[in-house]
């Protein structure tokens, strides 16, 4: 088989269709090529599809507090309507933890006013009035889940409260995001290739020049 194109993209999840889409929309000509039998298959289909924006990176937290807004507005960002249906984007909300001492929330509050994601801060009281089905206590350290002696200890202190972040959700079904973005992708010229694997990547003086599959 001989197929030429400016981007072949090894994958077709929510990643590689992603990439599809807004390389095609662009103009490139794009190629995915993904060993299973439709987009998403893989590890896409077992993702918790959760949106967030708490991370440890300030890039990452830039680009996810970006796609906030394209799963918000879905259909939209991509321009058509696959005939399997649309995702919805389940704008929840979502909190994190503040621990007393150092902890993760910190630096992702940090990067959270540095960017511009839209937030709130809790206080335990707070936290109680809104989620009051959650244990506040603190737990320390980190212990195996197999530690069953010392697992469940906790440090006698209870959390300084949370971060609302309510631009934040859920995906309803991962697996159709990537499909709505396979078909976007298609609509602009992108082309998929599934049922096959890579067998090598042609590189020479350090540039790629394609892929060899295994059936050839």
């Amino acid at each position: 088989m001989n197929k030429k194109a400016d981007a072949i993209i090894i994958g077709a999840g929510v990643i590689g269709s992603s990439v599809a889409f807004e390389l095609a929309k662009r103009g490139y000509k794009t190629l995915n090529i993904d060993k299973l039998p439709t987009s998403g298959y893989g590890s896409t289909s077992n993702s918790c599809a959760i949106v967030r924006a708490h991370y440890s990176t300030w890039d990452g937290v830039a680009m996810a507090y970006e796609g906030f807004f394209y799963w918000d507005d879905w259909a939209n960002y991509l321009g058509v309507e696959d005939e399997r249906g649309m995702i919805k984007y389940m704008k929840t909300g979502s909190i994190m933890f503040k621990l007393q001492g150092e902890d993760h929330s910190k630096k992702s509050l940090k990067y959270f006013e540095e960017i511009g994601v839209e937030h709130e801060i809790w206080d335990l009281d707070k936290l109680k009035e809104r989620m009051p089905i959650y244990s506040h206590d603190q737990f320390d350290g980190t212990t195996r889940p197999d530690e069953d002696e010392h697992f469940f200890d906790k440090t006698g202190k209870e959390i300084e409260g949370a971060i609302f972040t309510p631009g934040s959700g859920y995906v309803s079904d991962p697996q159709l995001s990537s499909h709505n973005l396979q078909v976007a992708a298609e609509a602009n010229g992108g082309e998929f290739l599934f049922n096959n694997e890579i067998k090598e990547i042609r590189q020479e003086n350090g540039k790629v020049l394609g892929v060899i599959l295994k059936t050839g």
